[in-house]
């Protein structure tokens, strides 16, 4: 079952902001994990991808960033992933489903749903 999905609305703007974020704590978290005698690497700091490549963490084909992209339970999926996941053996009336509520998403919300 599927427990959550998010859509993020502007792909490269909700990158941008995750990415501050993840740069604002990257040095605490990583102590935390060291300290527990873990290996910690941020994907968004440590490897330098660009906010405008967002890869299907099923199949790892490229996601178009000129639509929104749904997060579901945490893996962001192109849309032939989501079409097999969208089905009602996955998805029921458990499942929350919204909007990111970032800022950086929030902005966006009246934009992307005239263009549908």
């Amino acid at each position: 079952m599927v427990e959550e999905i998010i859509w993020v609305i502007n792909p490269i703007e909700h990158r941008k902001k995750i990415r501050l974020i993840s740069e604002a704590n990257y040095e605490k978290t990583k102590k935390a994990y060291e300290d527990r005698g873990a290996f910690f690497m941020d994907v968004l700091v440590d490897t330098g991808i660009p906010d405008d490549l967002w890869v299907c963490d099923l199949c790892n084909d490229e996601i178009a960033v000129d639509s929104r992209i749904p997060i579901v339970d945490n893996l962001a999926l192109c849309t032939k992933c989501f079409a097999k996941w969208n089905t009602e053996e996955y998805v029921n009336d458990k499942t929350i489903e919204g909007n990111c509520p970032n800022v950086c998403c929030t902005n966006n919300i009246e934009q992307i749903e005239e263009e549908e």
